[in-house]
């Protein structure tokens, strides 16, 4: 029985998706280009902004939401930085997969292809929830191509996910009728983007995941692992952070992993660079320098 891949159930339904996708897009401050790099996990779609001459910067996303949900943030960072928006490979997106991401160091190989295909030696990576499980993941395979990670809310990697967030993740790929949970990893009245949330939606609607048992899943780094991350690292965390105890999590985190900056982002749920765009900004600008 051969291995089923991350893909859209219709054509239709993709359709419909990228429509929403190229919407959001259109929300997008600065000029920007779209390319796709072959992997050997299949075409990665990547968003570029800002000037060649500049720093490189990946930008990792949230599960579900894809590289447009960078707009809030895309502004002030390519002010400084080449910023290179990935598509994660196996989800919603622009990306296509050709073969699955069985383990992390699967996952840290598809990333150092893709730097590879945009002609990257170094870069600085920021990821956010599952971007940032890529990015402390990528960090610990390929230290030698990093100059500087954030972190933000990394999904599980520092502690396990909360029971109602591990039961929403591991079962909303399997139910008839899909919940949106958009809502539920921001700040009670925080309204993210009609645009963006349409997009989400038909993400949720359209998008099948690959079987849970056949491909990754975020998983906690053990603390000899997080204590081998020895590259400058910031890490954010929204107070009102739902899939784990956020002041814990920065308590191990500048317990454990010896090059860190944490901060503590005030009304922000999980969606931190949506919620307190300016301030994210503000933070990563600085630590890149």
């Amino acid at each position: 029985m051969s291995s089923q891949l991350a893909s859209f159930k219709s054509s239709k339904g993709e359709a419909e998706y990228v429509s929403a996708y190229d919407a959001v897009l259109k929300l997008w401050p600065v000029p920007f280009e779209e390319n796709d790099i072959m992997t050997r996990f299949g075409t990665t779609h990547v968003i570029a902004s800002g000037s060649k001459g500049l720093p490189s910067l990946l930008m990792l996303h949230a599960t579900g939401t894809s590289s447009t949900m960078w707009f809030p943030n895309i502004g002030a960072l390519s002010s400084v930085c080449r910023v290179y928006a990935v598509d994660v490979i196996g989800e919603p997106g622009k990306s296509r997969q050709s073969r699955l991401l069985r383990n992390r160091e699967d996952c840290a190989n598809w990333l150092g292809d893709v730097m590879q295909g945009l002609g990257l030696e170094r870069a600085n990576i920021v990821g956010l929830s599952y971007g940032g499980w890529h990015t402390l993941n990528f960090s610990l395979f390929f230290p030698d191509r990093i100059n500087k990670i954030a972190a933000l809310a990394p999904g599980a990697s520092i502690l396990p996910f909360s029971w109602p967030v591990l039961l929403l993740l591991r079962l909303l790929p399997y139910l008839p009728i899909k919940p949106n949970p958009l809502r539920s990893f921001f700040n009670k009245g925080f309204h993210p983007n009609e645009l963006f949330a349409r997009q989400f939606a038909s993400g949720v609607k359209h998008f099948r995941y690959a079987p849970p048992k056949e491909s990754i899943f975020t998983n906690v780094f053990s603390e000899v692992e997080l204590s081998r991350i020895n590259v400058p690292t910031l890490f954010i965390v929204g107070k009102n952070e739902v899939i784990y105890d956020p002041v814990a999590a920065i308590e191990k985190v500048n317990q454990l992993i010896p090059n860190v900056e944490t901060k503590l982002i005030p009304n922000a749920g999980h969606l931190v660079s949506m919620e307190q765009s300016a301030l994210v900004n503000k933070h990563i600008l600085e630590f890149l320098g």
